[in-house]
């Protein structure tokens, strides 16, 4: 069973926080092709709505998300701002996925400095190993990593 985040994915993750009314935000989407392309978080200002943070996604022709950028409100200039960006890439043994962050004196992504690679270690069990580099002409070093479980039904977690 291989793990991957896929356009149902997101926009399930959508509906589920667009239904919270517990929530302090508020939420709207862009969608194309049953797919949701850009998700808005908003903020209640007295009687307005104010912006927070975006997200655009793209997908591959599997709907699986290939990238994830994120974008913050600037009050000043009222537009979305990048912030950064994650790419993932999907390989037989799981998935990679790096993180860029926006230089705005470039006006484009940095080279990855971070990345964290998944991939099933064995039956039900998947490592994560987190990478990172201290130049883009240096080689990445592990930074870390664990085990995650996936559970089944037939593994129980917690009782009561």
């Amino acid at each position: 069973m291989q793990t991957i985040i896929t356009a149902a994915a997101i926009f399930s993750m959508y509906l589920n926080a667009a239904e919270n009314s517990n929530s302090e935000y508020y939420y709207n989407a862009d969608m194309e092709n049953g797919k949701v392309t850009n998700m808005y978080v908003f903020t209640e200002e007295g009687q307005n709505l104010s912006g927070k943070v975006a997200y655009h996604y793209e997908y591959d022709e599997q709907d699986r998300l290939v990238k994830k950028e994120i974008r913050r409100w600037d009050r000043q200039s009222r537009q979305w701002i990048n912030e950064r960006c994650l790419e993932l890439s999907y390989t037989e043994e799981g998935y990679e996925v790096s993180m860029r962050n926006w230089s705005s004196n470039d006006q484009a992504y940095e080279p990855v400095m971070e990345k964290a690679v998944y991939h099933y270690a064995f039956d039900q069990v998947m490592a994560v190993n987190y990478f990172r580099r201290s130049s883009e002409k240096k080689d990445f070093k592990s930074v870390g990593g664990m085990f995650v479980m996936n559970p089944t039904d037939g593994i129980l977690l917690a009782t009561r």
